[in-house]
């Protein structure tokens, strides 16, 4: 019991574990919020916690830009990618997540009247800005998958020429989990954009509870092996 007990200190002490209990947390309130009628006070209450915990997750994102500026930058400054596939949606994720943070402060700051902006526009952006960082980390996440299970048809000399650059079952496993992370938020972020976009604006607060809870549990589940 100790053990569990430092293990959850340690992911909570943590920024990525706050926001995954946090994101858990707001997810699981929409996933019940689906099983009662929409006029119901338990319905509405579950809701009311759902949006201000998003909130508070906007908050905390606020000089999320300096971050992701360094691994930006961490990641341009490596030695090149052996594959160009992995590296252009690497790029691309990077590129995604840059224009993400700004749009979502703009949008925070029109909502609340403190710059003379269209929030919905903005509010647009982020999501646009937010599915296309999911997807790119999905495909690239799934191709080191598919690269994994390629490399086992491979003969034992050609695996001893390759040692280097083989795939090890860590980093595939990684990789599994976080196509299905990644995946699942996607079908989150896409709902949030304005009807007209692929399944946009057409999830019930069940599905979309679902799909965030499985995501945000995979990332806590990360974080608990890692501090394990």
């Amino acid at each position: 019991m100790s053990s569990l007990t430092t293990q959850i200190i340690r992911v909570l002490d943590c920024y990525e574990g706050r926001d995954g209990a946090i994101t858990l947390t707001l997810y699981f309130c929409c996933l019940l919020s689906g099983f009662y009628p929409a006029d119901s006070n338990l319905h509405l209450s579950l809701q009311r916690i759902f949006k201000r915990l998003e909130d508070c997750r906007v908050v905390l994102r606020l000089y999320d830009d300096i971050t992701i500026l360094r691994d930006f930058f961490t990641y341009e400054l490596r030695p090149g990618e052996r594959n160009w596939i992995v590296r252009c949606l690497k790029l691309l994720h990077y590129i995604a997540w840059l224009g993400y943070y700004p749009s979502e402060h703009i949008s925070w700051l029109g909502e609340m009247n403190l710059i003379n902006v269209d929030p919905e526009f903005w509010e647009f952006l982020t999501n646009f800005f937010w599915a296309t960082a999911l997807i790119t980390s999905a495909l690239w996440n799934a191709y080191v998958v598919l690269q994994y299970r390629s490399q086992k048809n491979l003969s034992k000399e050609k695996k001893e020429e390759e040692k280097k650059s083989l795939i090890p079952w860590t980093a595939a496993r990684n990789a599994m989990l976080a196509t299905i992370r990644d995946g699942t938020e996607f079908m989150v972020a896409v709902n949030n954009l304005p009807q007209g976009y692929l399944w946009s604006s057409t999830l019930t607060y069940t599905q979309v509870g679902m799909f965030g809870t499985c995501s945000a549990f995979l990332r806590l589940f990360a974080l608990f092996k890692y501090a394990a």
